[in-house]
């Protein structure tokens, strides 16, 4: 596991790639006086977090790894270098605002400023919740660059060059399924008018159909609810058909290509793009939209792409409804 951060002797250690800085708890402890007891076990417990936070993201990072294919660009080093240098700057800004707040148990009750302190308590909160979802937004900011197509493990992206076949895959795996199950059931009735035990039965199913074991005993095995036996394939044929009715949305995005318009309005021309290779459909504005535009964007499901340069949602037949919505919205604000 790489370890970027290590805490000796109360000084913490970092070190990634072009990065390295050390802070030591001596140095901080000064921050804490008003607020503690003892301000050396505050800063100490500090830095242990924080090397702990630092760590974590390194190791989330070097598993990533093993979810899929990663993007050829993508530098994990480099990656968790800029989470360090964030997240340490993010942490000297919290202990600076904590060094401002007071406790009276330590300083005392005696006039003290409780609305300057009220004040300072509420920045120092903001400073920690900035500090608190920073792994957060950071995780899923790097899954994206190092998995721009999702891992194996999660649902197929439209934007996945290889979505139709995966789909397809799925498709076969699903059916297979169903054929087993048909299988098992014919012999779990067929055993049952012989008045075989479930021992047989599972180990029958197991036998003739390859099923493993703990799914055959979820088929026989009666729970107190259930009054029969046997596998259901209801939700598995409805996923075939969910997935055969993505296939031909997927092949007509396919067949319709890249298609762009420019769209005179009221706040400049707007240019909407079909992007099939991102699955996505975009809207580029001349300049920044202003709030009331922005609020219309992001009531039809348009995120801002820093990325890309523009608004965007998914590439369907939805994300072309939306587009119409905010397009009809934004000639009104302008006619009006």
């Amino acid at each position: 596991m790489m370890t970027v951060a290590i805490v000796e002797n109360g000084t913490l250690v970092v070190s990634v790639g072009g990065f390295a800085a050390s802070i030591a708890a001596k140095a901080i402890e000064h921050q804490f006086d008003a607020l503690t007891h003892f301000p050396d076990r505050r800063a100490n417990i500090e830095l242990d977090e924080l090397a702990a936070r630092l760590n974590d993201f390194a190791a989330y990072v070097e598993d990533l790894a093993g979810k899929g294919d990663i993007a050829p660009e993508f530098n994990g080093v480099a990656e968790v270098e800029a989470f360090a240098r964030r997240h340490i700057d993010l942490a000297r800004r919290f202990w600076a605002a904590e060094g401002r707040c007071m406790n009276w148990f330590i300083t005392g009750p005696a006039r003290f400023p409780v609305a300057r302190n009220e004040k300072r308590r509420k920045v120092a909160d903001a400073r920690r919740a900035d500090l608190t979802a920073h792994p957060v937004t950071a995780r899923k900011a790097v899954k994206r660059k190092a998995l721009p197509h999702g891992a194996d493990d999660e649902p197929i992206r439209s934007g996945d060059p290889a979505a139709v076949e995966k789909i397809k895959a799925k498709i076969e795996a699903l059916a297979l399924s169903i054929d087993k199950a048909k299988a098992a059931n014919a012999i779990i009735r067929r055993m049952e008018r012989d008045g075989a035990d479930d021992a047989a039965m599972i180990k029958a199913v197991v036998e003739q159909t390859g099923t493993s074991a703990a799914i055959a005993v979820r088929g026989i095995v009666l729970a107190d609810w259930q009054w029969k036996r046997g596998f259901d394939t209801a939700g598995n044929r409805a996923e075939i058909r969910r997935l055969q009715s993505r296939l031909k949305s997927l092949a007509r995005m396919q067949e319709r290509g890249n298609e762009s318009q420019t769209v005179k309005t009221g706040i400049g021309a707007v240019e909407i793009i079909e992007n099939v290779g991102m699955a996505r459909i975009q809207m580029i504005f001349p300049a920044k939209p202003d709030e009331t535009t922005r609020r219309v964007l992001k009531a039809n499901g348009f995120r801002w792409s820093p990325s890309q340069g523009a608004w965007q949602r998914h590439l369907n037949e939805a994300g072309r409804w939306g587009t119409e919505r905010v397009m009809k919205a934004i000639t009104a604000e302008g006619a009006a």
